[in-house]
């Protein structure tokens, strides 16, 4: 006879696995990919991909709202989804389910909201794929369409993993709260210690000869910046600068906070040309970004300094960080707005 209770709890169980391997991991290119096209697709203020654990809903990926985790009792998804099925709620203030809602009375004062559930093969809900705007609108049928189109994609990619080795391996190695200990808190990239826990790995599984590249970046006058706009655009932009850095490298790349306004890239198995190109294209998109505030748009430039050599020539994570931090230097003396690619000197 089949134990009906003993097959619910163990697929309760495979999807808290599955939801704490979602959770308190660092900024993935693809989920910001998803969050951007379901913004512009569907033309609202902000959009994002998140995942409902028992306390809080976590976001992976936004675009237009600044926010990072909600209290569960104060998220929308964890309110609508109950059932399972996709909601488009064209006015949340005539809406009953929504117009005593937090997100709806207060700030950011939501008036439409659009959310297709993410689940696992178990059917359990994960968390959700979601549009939000300040204003009511109808819910055309090509609205439907597409947040059905979107959602189908971020589900897709809940089941596929394309982080490299390195990043993977201690994400299983540790659980969500030694996760969040080695995650930037702003920025959802890996913070100091856990980019240079990676990088330690990484110059220590490297087949022998495999260049690597080591990269430090550091937005130019930030403290400007701070000075003229405040804090909170200061953060916003070592915020989208975080965006820009993940979606420019390759999945299996590794990109931290170092500390400041200070960022770390990992590249293994590149040269210093192929380096220099990933460096021009972050200079470039980062220097077309801006950041709109009740002051005007604050302008955000980049220096880059990067280090290519052999993995394995001896070279330790120090003597690299030394190296790119020299190539750093170079860009700001340059001029800033650069990207420089050195060799290191040759061992003797």
């Amino acid at each position: 006879m089949t134990n009906h209770r003993f097959l619910r709890t163990e697929t309760m169980r495979l999807s808290e696995l599955q939801l704490r391997d979602l959770v308190n991991t660092p900024l993935e290119a693809r989920f910001n990919r998803l969050a951007r096209l379901a913004r512009e697709a569907m033309h609202v203020r902000a959009a994002a991909v998140s995942f409902l654990d028992p306390e809080r809903e976590w976001f992976k990926a936004v675009t237009g709202w600044n926010v990072a985790e909600l209290p569960r009792h104060r998220s929308l998804a964890a309110r609508l989804l109950e059932d399972g099925g996709p909601v488009v709620i064209e006015d949340t203030l005539r809406d009953e389910r929504t117009r005593d809602h937090a997100l709806v009375t207060g700030a950011p004062a939501f008036r439409f909201c659009a959310l297709y559930p993410l689940k696992d093969c178990f059917d359990n809900l994960l968390g959700a794929i979601a549009a939000y705007d300040i204003e009511p609108r109808a819910a055309a049928a090509q609205l439907a369409r597409t947040l059905e189109d979107v959602g189908q994609l971020a589900q897709r990619e809940l089941f596929v993993s394309e982080l490299g080795a390195a990043q993977q391996a201690l994400l299983e190695k540790l659980d969500a709260s030694r996760r969040h200990a080695l995650l930037d808190e702003l920025t959802r990239l890996w913070n100091r210690r856990g980019g240079l826990t990676l990088l330690e790995r990484t110059l220590k599984e490297a087949p022998r000869g495999e260049r690597l590249g080591l990269c430090v970046v550091d937005v130019d006058n930030f403290k400007a910046i701070n000075d003229r706009f405040g804090h909170a655009t200061g953060d916003a932009v070592l915020r989208k600068v975080a965006s820009v850095l993940v979606d420019c490298i390759r999945p299996n790349d590794i990109a931290c906070r170092l500390g400041g306004d200070e960022f770390l890239l990992v590249l293994p198995g590149l040269g210093s040309a192929e380096i220099g190109a990933v460096l021009e294209r972050i200079r470039a998109n980062a220097e077309a970004m801006s950041v709109r505030t009740r002051s005007g748009l604050a302008e955000v430039t980049l220096s880059v300094g990067g280090v290519a050599c052999p993995a394995s020539a001896g070279n330790s994570a120090e003597d690299l960080l030394h190296h790119a931090d020299k190539a750093l230097y170079e860009a700001k003396a340059s001029g800033r707005n650069r990207a420089i690619v050195m060799e290191p000197p040759r061992a003797a």
